[in-house]
């Protein structure tokens, strides 16, 4: 019994635990000459989100996003067993759904509101994946968990984008400050509320 109360405790703990700091926070870089940003809905996603999102990085970064026409959700994508989407045909479908797919310069991440998961790991579900130095998708499913609101999920989804405009279009690396956005093993959303959004 004592050890059940002292579980739940520590959840409570976590649950309430504020957004950590960076140890030793880096400036926001200059937006790479040779490097573009650009945020493509796939499926249903809603536009208003991504049109936020663009808007949140306009201000926060000083870059301007571009938004790409919505992608259908590929067949091949999609695994009945598991109702979720794979992640790999999913960056697939990004590749050959634009021209900018041809250009080494463009970074582009593409945003899906269904749950999904990486076919090269043995994880349950994933926030993101990314290839090739140039591609990303990342899911909003999971971003309400433990009952968040709306401003909550919207937050999250921040910072699991951030983290992939960092590694993608500045060039950071990943590292192991649990403050950080680009904290490496960022594995659920209880991880995502501790971290920030800065580098």
């Amino acid at each position: 019994m004592l050890l059940v109360v002292i579980s739940l405790v520590g959840l409570g703990i976590q649950l309430i635990q504020p957004e950590g700091r960076p140890r030793s926070p880096i400036p926001i870089p200059t937006p790479p000459a040779s490097r573009s940003l650009h945020l493509a809905p796939i499926g249903d996603f809603p536009i208003a989100d991504v049109e936020a999102l663009a808007s949140h990085y306009r201000e926060k970064f000083g870059i301007v996003v571009g938004l790409l026409p919505s992608i259908p959700v590929p067949d091949d994508a999609i695994d009945p067993s598991r109702t979720q989407l794979i992640a790999e045909r999913l960056i697939e479908a990004i590749k050959a759904s634009h021209e900018l797919g041809a250009d080494p310069g463009a970074v582009v991440i593409g945003l899906t509101n269904i749950d999904m998961y990486i076919a090269g790991k043995s994880w349950s579900y994933a926030f993101s994946l990314r290839v090739d130095d140039r591609f990303a998708v990342v899911s909003s499913a999971r971003m309400n968990a433990y009952g968040a609101d709306l401003t909550k999920q919207m937050r999250r989804l921040q910072k699991v984008v951030t983290k992939n405009i960092g590694v993608l279009y500045y060039g950071l690396p990943q590292n192991n400050d649990r403050g950080s956005v680009l904290y490496r093993d960022i594995l659920g959303p209880l991880d995502l509320d501790h971290v920030s959004e800065d580098f």
